[in-house]
């Protein structure tokens, strides 16, 4: 670490202020251990540069209302006076230039519309009751049209042609379907499993108490492994991992970031062996790898439970959808947001709308609400007392 010269962070806003201010005093404590002025020096002198964008998802908050979540952010902190703020405002993402310099006109109302969604100031309504304004109207052109079966129709418009390209890569690629909650993510999935033809495998994991989290003996008596079998977490596994040779499935932790092979990478599965999956990398700078993926041991780090659950499983699901925090990083030519529940945390509908490259390519299902006034409308939640201090 003394040897360090630079260290980037991506992504700070979603991480708490306390793991900055905890690596300042780590790198005041290595740092000053030879320079003892180092010790009095903003993360003991070296520089840090955090990359991210407010609009996007802040910090979560297990069970935390709206001060708790605005407060844990990185501009709160003492250390946020000491930043120098560097703003980007091109899109690298959807391209507002031809290649003779010219404007695109539609890409750069689209971006403009994105950012007033990000900023909270594109015009909302209020529903009875409501304290503040936060439902906005989405413009037709991205509107699929309500149908008895909602899952068949996103799944429609997202993959076409589905049943003919399954096995096409560049087709899995380039387009995802994003949500806002689990639930419906795992029922996407779930339906696309389904189509996908091909001989299913399931994959059982090796459940148990972390004896280390509880000071009751009998722990695993009062638990024992069918019950924990039947517990779902975010952000893990679950107990029976059912899969298909050429399903699009990504990583839930990072297992080797050196070979690419990180939280969020999305990769499709060319054989199921008995101790490995193989697969091919989709996404990140390890495009076409092939590698091996092993169980490993997950935790939950939340939960509602006495005790901290240790799963034994491969660190995967499937991902034709996903949700919208998990989006996070992902650049697709197709989206289909599904909201048959609105958003309900900060910049998540931001997210979902600019995860996508072309406006061509978004498409979005709400359900139809019964007051007129409200059609094609949906919540967008922003924290505008977040951006106070950013410049």
């Amino acid at each position: 670490m003394q040897e360090v010269q630079l260290i980037i962070w991506d992504e700070a806003p979603m991480t708490q202020k306390y793991a900055f201010e905890a690596l300042d005093k780590t790198l005041r404590d290595i740092l000053g251990f030879q320079k003892p002025e180092k010790r009095e020096q903003i993360f003991g002198g070296m520089t840090v540069l955090l990359g991210g964008d407010f609009r996007q998802i802040l910090p979560v908050i297990p069970k935390g209302k709206r001060p708790d979540v605005v407060q844990a952010c990185i501009n709160r902190s003492e250390l946020w006076k000491h930043c120098n703020v560097f703003t980007l405002t091109r899109s690298m993402r959807v391209n507002e230039y031809y290649p003779n310099g010219e404007i695109d006109n539609q890409k750069q109302d689209f971006n403009q519309w994105v950012l007033s969604v990000g900023n909270g100031i594109v015009p909302a309504k209020a529903k009875d009751g409501e304290d503040e304004p936060s439902w906005i109207q989405i413009p037709e052109q991205f509107i699929i049209n309500s149908s008895d079966s909602p899952i068949e129709a996103i799944v429609a418009e997202t993959y076409p042609n589905f049943i003919e390209r399954q096995h096409d890569e560049e087709y899995l690629k380039e387009r995802a379907i994003l949500t806002p909650r689990n639930d419906d993510v795992d029922e996407i999935n779930t339906y696309m499993f389904k189509k996908l033809t091909g001989k299913s495998v399931t994959y059982n994991s090796a459940d148990e108490v972390c004896k280390a989290s509880t000071e009751c003996l009998d722990q695993q008596q009062l638990y024992p492994t069918e019950f924990l079998n039947t517990l779902n977490f975010s952000g893990m596994p679950p107990h029976a991992l059912c899969l298909k040779k050429e399903l699009p499935i990504m990583l839930l932790r990072n297992v080797n970031p050196t070979k690419g092979l990180c939280n969020g990478t999305r990769l499709i599965i060319t054989e199921l062996g008995e101790f490995f999956i193989h697969a091919k990398i989709l996404t990140g700078s390890h495009v076409g790898d092939n590698v091996l993926i092993h169980r490993i041991i997950t935790t939950s780090n939340q939960s509602k439970w006495p005790f901290v659950l240790k799963r034994r499983q491969y660190p995967v699901k499937p991902c034709y959808a996903m949700t919208i925090n998990k989006s996070q990083r992902q650049s697709l030519n197709y989206v289909g947001l599904y909201l048959p529940n609105p958003v309900f945390s900060h910049g998540q509908l931001y997210v979902a709308l600019s995860r996508v490259t072309n406006p061509a390519g978004l498409k979005i299902l709400m359900t139809e609400e019964a007051d007129p006034e409200f059609k094609n409308c949906t919540r967008n939640i922003v924290y505008k007392e977040t951006f106070n201090n950013l410049l």
